[in-house]
């Protein structure tokens, strides 16, 4: 089953819950950062993918390491 998304609104909509997450658990780890500067960072990650599914662009939020002054987290 296919799930598509009239615009890139509605798509940060159903997003949002695994982008709140990862918003904690990098607070969590001592880095402070907003949702859209998260939604930012992975968009620009997918924006020359093809064929993701939802569950790939929950799994990026959620599992990708992001680095803290040369840390990986």
């Amino acid at each position: 089953m296919d799930i598509e998304f009239s615009s890139i609104d509605e798509l940060k909509k159903r997003l949002l819950p695994a982008l709140k997450i990862r918003r904690k658990d990098l607070k969590n780890k001592g880095i402070n950062i907003s949702i859209e500067d998260l939604w930012t960072y992975f968009v620009g990650i997918w924006k020359n993918k093809v064929n993701l599914t939802l569950n790939d662009l929950v799994n990026d939020i959620l599992y990708l390491e992001i680095k803290k002054e040369e840390e990986v987290i």
